[in-house]
C-alpha cells in the first residue's frame, strides 16, 4: 500500500511501499479516507517521542475511515463502521499517512471514536489531536482560574491547528480572547472568537497587553516552542492567574512559581477528550478551521511547510 514515511529516526519524510497491516486479537483495520497534518509528525520522526517504533515508520497520527477487520477480541466496533481518532500507540510508526492503519480498540497513547453523520470525513481527520488538546488546556485552566466572563487570555499562535480551537472554546465560556496573529488572519480569527488580535511580526506584544490590561491577564496560553518568550509573557499574567505552555517551554524555575499556575500542558484521558470535542464539532458550537486540503502525494511537502509556521487552522490530506 501507499504510505509517506522515513526509513529510520531522523529520515526525511517520502513515499513508500508497505504492506497492508494485519490487526491482532484487539486491533482494527481501518481504510483511512483522510488524515490530518500536526506538529507531532515531526517529532516523531525525528525520534521525539519516548516509544518503541517500526521500520519504516509510517507517520501521521490524526485520521478518520471505515473499519476493514476487527480482531476477535474487538468490541464496539464492526467492519464497516466509520471512525476517526488519534491513532498514537505502540509500536509507532504504523501511522494514518497510508491508504490503511491498524489501531488498538484501546490504544495506549491515542483514541478511536465512531465518527457523527454530521462530520465529514475531512472534518473528523482535522478534530483529533488539536481539538483535544484545545479542549483540555480550557478545562485545566476553568480549574485554575475559571475562564470564563470576566476573564481574560493571552493566546499565543492562535492562528495554527490548536489555537483555532482554542479561540472558540474560551470565547464560548464568556472569556475576552486577546489572540497574537498576523495582520491578514486579523478578521480571520476575530470571527472565531477572538476580541483582540496583535500583530507579533509588527508590534510589541507585551507592551500592548500591559497598556490593555495594566492588571495583568488571567491566563496565558502559549503554542509556539520559544522558551524565552513564553518566560516573558508569563510576566503579563496577573498574581494567582495562570500560564500553560502546550509545547513543554515552561523551565523548572518558572514551573516552580508562587505568583502564577505554571503548567507544561500533557493530555490525559483522551477517550473522553476526543468524544467533547467531537460532540462540540458534531453540534455545530464550533467549526473546525481547514486551511488546506491537499493530495496524498503533497503530504511530505506540506509537512516541511507547515514546520516553517503561519498556519491557519488545519491541513487535510485526502487518501
Amino acid at each position: 500500500m501507499r504510505a509517506i514515511a522515513v526509513p529510520d529516526i531522523g529520515g526525511t519524510p517520502g513515499p513508500a511501499d508497505v504492506p497492508v497491516p494485519s490487526p491482532g486479537p484487539e486491533e482494527i483495520l481501518i481504510r483511512l479516507t483522510a488524515a490530518s497534518l500536526n506538529p507531532i509528525d515531526l517529532d516523531i520522526a525525528q525520534g521525539g517521542l519516548p516509544l518503541p517504533t517500526t521500520r519504516p515508520l509510517v507517520l501521521g497520527v490524526d485520521g478518520a475511515g471505515q473499519v476493514v477487520e476487527v480482531g476477535a477480541a474487538v468490541r464496539g466496533f464492526a467492519p464497516g463502521d466509520l471512525v476517526h481518532g488519534q491513532f498514537l500507540d505502540a509500536p509507532l510508526g504504523r501511522g494514518t499517512f497510508a491508504e490503511y492503519a491498524v489501531l488498538a480498540q484501546s490504544p495506549s497513547h491515542g483514541a478511536l471514536l465512531h465518527t457523527p453523520d454530521a462530520l465529514s470525513a475531512d472534518v473528523a481527520a482535522a478534530l483529533p489531536t488539536a481539538g483535544m488538546t484545545a479542549l483540555g488546556v480550557m478545562e485545566t485552566l476553568d480549574e485554575a482560574v475559571n475562564l470564563g466572563a470576566g476573564r481574560s487570555i493571552l493566546i499565543v499562535g492562535a492562528t495554527g491547528g490548536v489555537g483555532v480551537f482554542a479561540v472558540q472554546l474560551a470565547a464560548a465560556r464568556g472569556a475576552e480572547v486577546i489572540a497574537t496573529a498576523r495582520a491578514d488572519a486579523d478578521a480571520w480569527i476575530r470571527d472565531l472568537g477572538a476580541s483582540q488580535t496583535i500583530d507579533y511580526r509588527r508590534d510589541d506584544v507585551a507592551e500592548l497587553v500591559r497598556k490593555s490590561h495594566p492588571d495583568g491577564v488571567d491566563a496565558l496560553l502559549d503554542l509556539t516552542r520559544d522558551q524565552p518568550r513564553f518566560t516573558a509573557y508569563s510576566t503579563l499574567v496577573r498574581d494567582g492567574g495562570s500560564a500553560i505552555s502546550a509545547t513543554f517551554t515552561a523551565s523548572p524555575e518558572l514551573l516552580a512559581s508562587e505568583r502564577i499556575a505554571v503548567t507544561n500542558f500533557m493530555m490525559r484521558d483522551k477517550p473522553a477528550l476526543l468524544a467533547r470535542i467531537t460532540d462540540e464539532a458534531a453540534s455545530g458550537r464550533i467549526t473546525v478551521p481547514i486551511e488546506r486540503t491537499i493530495a496524498f502525494d503533497e503530504i511530505p511537502e506540506a509537512l516541511a511547510r507547515n514546520a516553517v509556521g503561519g498556519a491557519r487552522g488545519k491541513t487535510v490530506a485526502r487518501i
